[in-house]
Order: structure tokens, then C-alpha cells, then sequence
């Protein structure tokens, strides 16, 4: 679990970043837990990676000790952010409320990094039936829509 700086293609990673708050859990086909930064030596905000491990999913720990965000991954590349600890405001003006999930999708650059798009979308329903449980096993008081 770390960072592109970190991130070994043949696996794992040179410095591990995070830290488990859970057990690994698999639901529907989908594994994942809550993590925590250890340390950030860049001094950013305390995230999720961009890079998994192991897990399909990672859950950022909350305030209240229930998930606030997650982090879908493909072949250990960050491919979907699932957020639902803020206000979210598209370029449009499209609302998304704090409580309800809103969705990021990330793509690869032609230099080799990863962009999270700006522009949110409520969940679909083939990534609610896929990772809807185990987002709610995480935090049962989320919203879909």
C-alpha cells in the first residue's frame, strides 16, 4: 500500500506508507479493508493510496471509526474513487451531498501517472450489486443515490 514513488511492479513496495485498521475482508467476490497513513514524507493530507497490494478495495477510516472513503483498484492501479465524506460540486454545478457516495473514475496519462477526473457521477448499478456490500460492511449508514 503506497504511492507511485514506492509502487515495485514485481510487487509489494520499497517503503509501506500505510497501515491496517482491519482485518481483510472478502464480500462478493471483492477484497478489501481499512487502512491508515503511517507517515507521509510529502506532506500531503493523509489519503488512500494510489497503488494497492493486495486488496481490490481500501477504506479510509473516518472520524467516527466508520469508513469514509474507498478506493477501488485493477491490477493494483487505482481505478475508482468512492467518496462520501463531502459536499462534492462538479464543473456543471451538479450537487452531490455529503452521506451519498459520488464516483471519480481515474485514468492513466500518457506519461505513465494516474488523474482523477474532476467530474463526479452517482454510483451504477453494476458497482452497487459488486461493491455495495462490502462498502456497507464498512460503513452500514452510506447512501447509493
Amino acid at each position: 500500500m503506497g504511492n507511485q514513488r514506492q509502487y515495485l511492479p514485481s510487487g509489494g513496495f520499497s517503503e509501506y506508507l500505510y497501515k491496517d485498521e482491519s482485518e481483510k475482508v472478502t464480500i462478493n467476490g471483492v477484497t478489501g479493508k481499512m487502512i491508515s497513513m503511517v507517515a507521509d514524507p510529502t506532506g500531503n493530507q493523509a489519503g488512500l493510496p494510489t497503488y494497492s497490494n493486495t486488496s481490490d478495495i481500501y477504506f479510509k477510516k473516518g472520524v467516527d471509526g466508520l469508513a469514509s472513503q474507498a478506493k477501488v483498484y485493477k491490477d493494483r492501479q487505482t481505478i475508482l474513487d468512492f467518496d462520501w465524506n463531502h459536499d462534492h460540486k462538479n464543473s456543471d454545478g451538479r450537487v452531490f451531498r455529503k452521506g451519498t457516495i459520488h464516483v471519480q473514475v481515474y485514468r492513466m496519462n500518457s506519461d505513465g501517472s494516474l488523474t482523477r477526473l474532476k467530474d463526479a457521477r452517482f454510483m451504477n448499478n453494476h458497482e452497487m450489486k459488486k461493491y455495495g456490500p462490502i462498502i456497507k460492511y464498512f460503513n452500514p449508514n452510506v447512501k447509493f443515490r
